[in-house]
């Protein structure tokens, strides 16, 4: 896990309950009952707003509907470029193969984009690494033993970031058009990058994460949703304001 995602894992909305949980415990052990009403209070807006308002839907659908997945797929393309990010790379190093999270479906839908375009290089973009294999050798071995031809396959390794998959996007494939291929929560900021670069991409998105429900009672995925798009908006406005959009 890199460095952005352990800090967001310890200190984004996800982790808060954990945090005013503990803070309420430490505060009524300590006899501090007004501090504690106030931790109490912020976990009663966390639920609410996180938990059971269809916030995560509204933030993820802003997302998700910014780069709608064509109807129809162009006539030309170069080359595939999948980004990295379903893998479990621990997983996979205890089972031997590939073992994905909720964001499968960028490599399973890369298989079916290698029969659409025949003719074009299916490439896997990434670089985060565990026990000596990266996400790319896992995906890379795993559309090789779906039946993906290996002349077919391309690793663009050492990449940490999204911005980083653009600059190796560019380098590898210079003047190509690409389908890009990541989630669709994911595919503003990944297009935003490619764009910065001079990339010719066009958005293929996938792994739907907006729920068909106004209001749903699977709270836990209601929290996620929210998590993962304001991850989404965040790294936005720090690559703007670090100058890499």
């Amino acid at each position: 896990m890199s460095l952005n995602y352990l800090l967001w894992a310890l200190f984004g909305p996800a982790a808060w309950f954990v945090w005013l949980t503990l803070l309420t415990a430490i505060f009524l052990l300590g006899g501090a009952l007004r501090s504690a009403r106030i931790t109490v209070t912020l976990l009663a807006l966390w639920t609410i707003l996180f938990a059971i308002l269809p916030t995560g839907n509204w933030l993820m659908s802003r997302l998700e509907t910014a780069y709608p997945r064509p109807a129809v797929l162009p006539d030309r393309i170069d080359a595939v470029a999948v980004l990295a990010g379903a893998e479990k790379l621990r997983a996979s190093a205890l089972t031997g193969s590939l073992e994905v999270g909720s964001h499968g479906e960028r490599v399973s839908e890369a298989l079916a984009l290698a029969q659409s375009y025949p003719q074009a290089k299916i490439w896997i973009v990434g670089g985060v690494t565990h026990d000596g294999s990266s996400d790319v050798d896992w995906t890379a071995d795993y559309w090789r033993r779906a039946g993906l031809p290996q002349g077919r396959i391309g690793k663009i390794a050492g990449t940490l970031d999204t911005c980083a998959n653009a600059r190796g996007i560019a380098a590898a494939l210079p003047d190509q058009r690409v389908l890009l291929v990541t989630s669709g929560f994911h595919m503003p900021r990944a297009m935003a990058c490619m764009k910065a670069v001079g990339v010719d991409a066009v958005a293929y998105a996938v792994d739907r994460q907006t729920s068909d429900l106004q209001f749903s009672p699977a709270f836990i995925e209601n929290v996620e949703r929210v998590d993962l798009a304001l991850h989404e908006y965040v790294g936005i406005a720090w690559y703007r304001l670090s100058g890499r959009l």
